[in-house]
């Protein structure tokens, strides 16, 4: 699930991850080309534990951001968690072990899209 929806992302935006910290090689930011601003965060390899799942498997995870209001409605804490090591009113984590259809998924991706890009918008 991570390659194809890492293909959405660069094909409907342009976008590649950037792979940032030397700490954790697998790890990366997704920004918003218009303001560079990140609207995604992939976690390579993150221990489902550190989302509250009693299980020591280990999935890739992409945070998103989200708007608050739907946050809690969409927050599972199956599939779709909060934020992890985000603000958890504002971003969202969700497994890309095939729990969550590619079609949620590239419509949660795009939500965050909008969300990070009307922020430029808005300081005009």
């Amino acid at each position: 699930m991570t390659g194809k929806i890492l293909e959405y992302i660069k094909d409907y935006y342009g976008v590649e991850v950037e792979y940032l910290w030397e700490s954790t090689p697998e790890n990366g930011a997704l920004r918003n080309p218009n303001n560079k601003k990140w609207f995604a965060v992939l976690l390579g390899s993150l221990p489902k534990s550190k989302l509250g799942v009693k299980s020591d498997e280990k999935a890739d995870v992409l945070n998103l951001k989200c708007d608050p209001l739907f946050t809690f409605t969409v927050v599972d804490n199956v599939r779709i968690f909060p934020g992890f090591h985000m603000n958890k009113e504002h971003w969202i984590s969700v497994l890309l072990d095939g729990s969550v259809d590619i079609d949620e998924l590239k419509m949660l991706v795009d939500m965050s899209f909008e969300l990070v890009n009307s922020l430029s918008k808005k300081k005009k």
